[in-house]
């Protein structure tokens, strides 16, 4: 049982362009099928939520599988895909083991997540309390002379591709069906959002000569823009947010402090809300518009700064009321416009 885990497989794909699974397996490092991908199911959803469901089955406990093999149609393309990818056995194995620790207990990853983007693009997460990217892929595009066999449509049901593709294109957001009108559907967002930049969280109080809050290492957590989630700490005593290191864009941070005269509060920063609203229920464009603000505003601040570290910076007024979230490196600095901050003083009250 030691080189094996529970774990399942979900699927999922944006809501503005709809995939469906053909086929696809797990394999261990031995070539054997481990574990079937759920298939023959319409994918549309939010990117860092919702699944096709699971397929239970098999051996409760499984090894880390060592391949990956998966085809699938892409609706707003008209274009299948498949791929077959060697996975990061030895990075994948090592965060089973390590997981991570949470309020509740040590824990580890329950899923592997894969989610699909338009041009063949797939991505795969380790999912549980946190998630966690952990491969890229790049499928290739494959011809299908029969339609309806390889979608699994009755012969006697007159549903032509046309048809099929006609009727699915109309459920998807209206921004959607005009890239697919003038042929110019994104394919570079996915990068985009899983960009990551060296940067550490800081915050500061207006008036007290930069007097620096100390985040309380289990009292925090974040959703980023890149589907990810880190909302217990990885391995024991990692200072993940007040550390420099590699990280993709928040959508949200939560955090507990503490200043040095031992003042506590509970901030929360929502920078991919919009007049109050988080991402999860935001109409598709306002969500897509409100990423990419938050992708070209970090990518020029990067550039702006010779690509070196920086940081999220936090400035609080003097009354502990108002605050303003910015990137900053020494000097420069560049606001994050319409960023929700919530500031809960946790011996006096809001």
């Amino acid at each position: 049982m030691s080189n094996k885990y529970e774990w399942l497989i979900l699927t999922v794909a944006d809501m503005g362009y709809p995939m469906e699974i053909r086929s696809g397996a797990f394999y261990d490092e031995n070539g054997e099928d481990i574990a079937g991908i759920p298939a023959d199911k319409k994918l549309a959803s939010q990117w860092w939520s919702g699944d096709s469901g699971v397929v239970i089955a098999g051996e409760q406990f499984r090894p880390i599988p060592a391949k990956m093999s998966i085809s699938w149609f892409s609706y707003a393309e008209d274009k299948f895909y498949e791929g077959t990818f060697m996975l990061d056995r030895d990075k994948i194995t090592e965060l089973f083991k390590k997981g991570f620790t949470c309020r509740s207990g040590s824990k580890s990853f329950d899923d592997f997540k894969i989610a699909l983007a338009p041009g063949g693009q797939l991505f795969l997460y380790l999912s549980g309390s946190n998630t966690v990217l952990v491969g890229v892929y790049q499928a290739r595009e494959y011809e299908v002379y029969d339609f309806k066999k390889e979608m699994h449509l009755l012969e006697h049901i007159e549903l032509t591709r046309e048809k099929l593709l006609s009727i699915n294109i109309k459920e998807t957001p209206l921004q959607t069906q005009q890239e697919i009108a003038d042929k110019r559907i994104s394919m570079h967002i996915w990068k985009d959002i899983n960009l990551r930049y060296p940067w550490k969280y800081t915050v500061d109080i207006a008036g007290h000569n930069n007097l620096n809050f100390r985040m309380l290492e289990d009292k925090q957590g974040a959703d980023f823009i890149s589907g990810e989630q880190t909302w217990c700490l990885i391995g024991e005593g990692t200072d993940y947010f007040t550390q420099t290191s590699l990280k993709p864009i928040p959508l949200e941070i939560d955090g507990k402090f503490e200043t040095p005269a031992g003042r506590k509060f509970t901030i929360r920063i929502y920078p991919g809300n919009v007049a109050g609203v988080e991402p999860q229920k935001q109409a598709y464009e306002i969500r897509r518009a409100r990423e990419q603000e938050l992708v070209k505003l970090f990518k020029d601040f990067y550039e702006k700064i010779g690509n070196k570290e920086f940081e999220i910076h936090l400035k609080i007024s003097e009354n502990f009321k108002i605050g303003k979230l910015y990137l900053k490196k020494r000097e420069i600095e560049q606001e994050i416009p319409n960023v929700q901050v919530d500031i809960f003083d946790l011996t006096f009250g809001k």
